[in-house]
């Protein structure tokens, strides 16, 4: 889990700034001071006319020229704008200011009396998304209150409301933060009279977190479907007619029905005492299920006591026996987080911390169509996704951070994680918890006339795998990323290459009257690639994304709509297996419906092995690239 920013609140100005120059350093100063102070003098130090004033603008302070709607990504992912003043050149001295960088735990300054706060953001991604889009916005008018909150109209139950909400999730407690630090080999470093000492363990707790009125709170967040938290589109109920939606207590053979959320906010709050003599307090948690087979758990920020492997829980393990007639039971297995503990025997309190899960065991749906019934009324198709159908994001999003004026080749990364489940040939190989990555590239054509193709790639890359079975041939493979920028190299011809170990072969196929480049995708070391790929150009792109603008649709997602229901494949001539789709979008209207939405006529691509998805254009000019090393599978059988 990344964190995107630090908002300190109540800092007095006089420990940083006096009038419009930077604060010189004393002997008292703080950390911060002191060593900007000391990089601008050694700067200029032998520059003609001295070491000039040091002014709060060179470090990014001009309160006087900078608006309350200037976003806070625009300090960090600013671009030199050279304009002319009197017939010379110069650097608009709206962006020419650099950020200081300081070490960890240095002093930053000191918060007024009765006036401290301190909010941390969760980093999704350095990406912006068209408004409007229900995401918080971060921008100065936020970070110049005393106090920001959330604010919910008196529509409370509109969906504007609802997706309001969701916002909360972006944002963790300072309690919580470093009461996380507690567990493992954490640590926090104290700065007290002068000296700095390091804390781990309940150290942090007495010492860090025991003034803060939250200090016993554990917050529980559950990421379910589309991203969005658990629950939210009313589909995990454990009685129909009910407003329960999970089952929760401190021991698992005694857990109470209750509503996902606090005071109508998308999370638990849990501070109650437990009586047991150990230096951790367990949480138990079930969740409703309809038992399909892609039912999946994963804790990414938790300690999963009953995980199947690596903090997941796949479909079989979640899937309780049937009931005494023989029934599936629409709840999962009893999961069991521990967090860390403090106080007497017997009367154990938490220490602030967090958890974030992600559970997903209810299939949604959506609506496909409308038709016309026999009394005459038009009424909704509905549909349901499949396992790709949740994946890739971020179609309308673009980078905060630009090589340049060359857009044609440039990456996102979206961080919020989702989960898929690798089937292959009907077998369940293992989960996966991925980001999406979208990669803009183009690639040469060999037409003199049109020389390259602009295109858009998105690409699953794993975070976090697990693998059901032991032999090699047979797991997926463990690609894991913790990195927000994107994977794999740009060669000459700018066209995004995979990295090791994935390659990709061609098997050229004819689907009706036209010539296909099929491309499947393998790995080297001869496991079972977890990367699921769809490639399209950009024309084709910007048709979808024009799909979610005139339909005022957010949160969308791409969709694939095979053209066989039952999901047949196609043979082609030349005996090749294939299937097709149409592309679309689902997205969320304005009143929270999740609709399908498709352009006419539909954009198609194909799969050979449901892991890479193109369409004609993408792959018509990809060439076969050689291989460098090679996994040799042999099984052999006496």
């Amino acid at each position: 889990m990344n964190i995107k920013y630090f908002i300190y609140r109540g800092l007095k100005k006089g420990d940083f700034f006096t009038g419009d120059n930077v604060l010189p350093p004393t002997e008292s100063s703080s950390d911060f001071i002191a060593k900007i102070n000391a990089a601008f003098t050694a700067f200029y130090q032998g520059a003609e006319g001295g070491v000039p004033e040091f002014l709060a603008k060179y470090i990014g302070f001009d309160p006087d020229h900078q608006t309350d709607n200037l976003s806070l990504d625009s300090f960090f992912f600013k671009e030199a704008v050279i304009v002319e003043n009197n017939g010379e050149f110069e650097e608009d001295s709206a962006g020419a200011f650099e950020l200081p960088l300081i070490k960890m735990a240095s002093s930053l300054g000191r918060f007024a009396e009765g006036n401290c706060g301190i909010d941390i953001v969760l980093n999704y991604g350095d990406y912006s998304l068209p408004e409007p889009n229900g995401d918080f916005v971060f921008d100065l008018a936020y970070a110049r209150l005393a106090e920001s909150m959330i604010m919910i109209d008196a529509q409370a139950d509109s969906f504007a409301s609802k997706v309001k909400r969701e916002q909360i999730t972006q944002f963790l407690d300072v309690a919580a933060y470093f009461g996380f630090h507690c567990i493992d080999t954490g640590s926090v470093t104290v700065y007290q009279a002068g000296a700095s000492s390091v804390k781990k363990g309940q150290d942090i707790y007495t010492s860090v977190i025991d003034r803060f009125a939250t200090k016993n709170r554990i917050y529980l967040y559950i990421q379910s479907d589309r991203t969005r938290s658990y629950n939210f589109y009313g589909n995990y109920l454990i009685e129909e007619n009910g407003a329960e939606s999970l089952k929760t207590g401190n021991m698992a053979n005694s857990l109470t029905p209750v509503i996902y959320g606090s005071q109508g906010w998308p999370l638990l709050l849990d501070e109650g005492l437990q009586n047991h003599a150990g230096e951790l307090n367990t949480i138990f948690l079930q969740f409703v299920t309809d038992n399909n087979p892609n039912t999946m758990f994963y804790g990414q920020v938790a300690q999963v006591d009953n995980a199947q492997g690596n903090n997941f829980c796949g479909p079989d393990d979640l899937k309780l026996p049937v009931d005494a007639e023989g029934s599936p039971i629409a709840l999962t297995k009893v999961i069991a987080l521990s967090n860390p503990a403090t106080g007497a025997d017997n009367n154990k309190l938490n220490i602030a911390c967090f958890n974030i899960l992600i559970y997903q065991g209810m299939t949604y749906k959506y609506v496909a169509g409308q038709v016309t019934n026999d009394q005459g009324e038009t009424v909704d198709v509905l549909a349901q996704p499949n396992f790709f159908d949740d994946v890739f994001d971020g179609i309308n999003a673009t980078p905060l951070l630009k090589a340049g004026d060359d857009t044609s080749n440039s990456s996102i990364t979206l961080q919020k994680l989702k989960l898929i489940n690798h089937y292959y040939g009907n077998i369940q190989y293992g989960v996966s918890a991925v980001q999406t990555t979208v990669v803009s590239d183009e690639i040469n054509t060999g037409d003199e006339a049109t020389q390259t193709l602009n295109r858009v790639s998105y690409i699953s890359e794993s975070v976090d795998v697990l693998n059901n079975v032991v032999t090699i041939s047979g797991t997926v493979t463990a690609d894991s990323k913790s990195s927000p920028s994107v994977s794999g190299t740009v060669a000459d011809n700018k066209a995004y290459q995979l990295p090791p170990p994935f390659y990709y072969y061609i098997k050229t196929f004819t689907d009706s009257t036209q010539t296909v480049t099929g491309l499947k995708l393998s790995s080297t070391d001869g496991t079972i690639p977890t990367k699921v790929i769809l490639g399209l150009t950009k024309n084709e792109n910007d048709l979808l994304k024009d799909l979610i603008k005139t339909n005022e649709l957010i949160n969308p997602r791409l969709f694939l709509i095979d053209l066989f229901e039952d999901g047949s494949s196609l043979i082609s001539s030349e005996s090749i297996q294939y299937r097709k789709y149409n592309v679309g979008i689902v997205g969320e209207t304005g009143v929270g419906e999740l609709r399908l939405v498709l352009n006419e006529p539909g954009g198609f691509v194909y799969s050979l092995d449901n892991r890479y998805y193109f369409s004609k254009d993408y792959s018509d000019f990809i060439k076969d690239t050689p291989i460098t090393s090679l996994f040799l599978d042999l099984e052999i059988s006496l």
